[in-house]
């Protein structure tokens, strides 16, 4: 299998020397290419580490400004609507893994790390193969991915379950953890790997606990065909038949005095959930683990941002929760869930909802729809 690794950065991109390391060890070199997608903040040593490694005769690539605008030039109207300064770039990176026809894309965080005990590669090479493993059933449809981890909060003194960021607040219940022992086997199109250090939960839960984790699971498991669980992009990976299906949404929009941010990840992660359910595929979760070391954030300033995103997650189960109707192929698929998205935004009221946001969601799926006319000319 080839890998296409996608990571945005607007640092030095020193998280490629342990990932260099890491594959040299498992004489993995060949099997990846990399594409580090910058910002108009990203320091000219990024550019020269990942020309290090080209030099050494790798496929890594580094995406400055005007490698982005080259390939974005044929897509006018989706460039516009991939802003600067927006980890919402990544996209470029997604589209370009999925032009070079790479097996696996798998989107990393820059403050994820390999570790020597989690072979990268061999946790991600399932995606695209049948397995057959115990099934995460969770609870009113909704799994719980923290309670593979052991999350320890004794630095605020708290205990309890936390759950990931995303994950709706009308459904957290401790049931969420139900794995059933009884295996089930399907095709395996996305990879959810788990993360050790600090845990992607919400802000509100960071202030709350001041929580850490380490990996806790004996095998990896399946998600049950109609659960849903939140997706990021730290450590995730995806068919290339999938990409249609997971535009990274944009991000940024102005509500009810806050600003809707820090959920792009979060929202095109359930799309492309339930557009996997859709065409018959499955979610792994577990292998491989990554060494989170979160850079620094302002948790009161990410609060802020995440604030708006929780309260349309708990009005968008609705949406979430209704399956989509069978599908040959992910565009199809994402084709009804961006008509689903606009319906769903034309009938929502109450606390947030103003004309403005609806607007937002109609853009969203404007979005969508081009995404996928992108994928299917890259196709051709």
């Amino acid at each position: 299998m080839i890998f296409g690794i996608v990571v945005t950065t607007i640092y030095s991109g020193n998280f490629l020397d342990e990932y260099f390391e890491h594959f040299k060890a498992r004489n993995q070199l060949d099997q990846v290419r990399f594409y580090i997608v910058g910002d108009l903040s990203t320091p000219p040593e990024c550019r020269q580490r990942v020309e290090k490694y080209q030099g050494e005769g790798l496929p890594w690539f580094y995406l400055g400004q005007e490698e982005q605008n080259k390939f974005l030039a044929p897509f006018p109207e989706l460039a516009a609507e991939i802003p600067w300064k927006t980890d919402n770039r990544r996209n470029v990176g997604f589209l370009m893994a999925y032009r070079d026809r790479c097996d696996a894309i798998i989107a990393i965080d820059d403050d994820n790390y390999p570790r020597a005990d989690w072979p990268f590669l061999e946790g991600h090479q399932h995606v695209g193969k049948q397995t057959t493993l115990p099934t995460a059933t969770g609870y009113q449809q909704w799994f719980n991915l923290c309670t593979m981890m052991d999350v320890n909060c004794e630095r605020q003194g708290v205990s309890g379950t936390v759950y990931a960021r995303g994950f709706p607040y009308k459904r957290r219940d401790p049931r969420c953890s139900n794995i059933d022992t009884t295996s089930s086997t399907g095709l395996v199109s996305i990879n959810a790997g788990l993360w050790s250090g600090d845990p992607d939960v919400d802000a509100a839960t960071r202030l709350v606990t001041g929580c850490a984790a380490e990996a806790q699971f004996s095998q990896s498991v399946l998600l049950a065909p109609e659960t849903l669980m939140p997706i990021n992009t730290q450590n995730t990976a995806l068919i290339r038949d999938a990409i249609p299906a997971y535009y990274y949404v944009k991000m940024g929009h102005p509500v009810g005095g806050m600003k809707l941010d820090r959920f792009g990840d979060i929202f095109s992660g359930f799309f492309v959930q339930k557009c996997a359910q859709a065409v018959g595929h499955r979610v792994r979760i577990g292998s491989p683990v990554v060494e989170h070391r979160r850079s620094f954030h302002n948790l009161y300033k990410d609060l802020w941002n995440e604030l708006a995103g929780m309260v349309v997650i708990d009005d968008m189960l609705p949406l979430l929760e209704k399956p989509l109707p069978t599908a040959t192929t992910y565009s199809e698929a994402a084709v009804c869930l961006a008509s689903w998205i606009m319906e769903w935004s034309h009938r929502q009221k109450g606390f947030l909802w103003d004309a403005a946001l609806e607007q937002y969601f109609s853009n969203v799926a404007r979005n969508i729809e081009l995404w996928v006319s992108v994928c299917r000319e890259l196709d051709s």
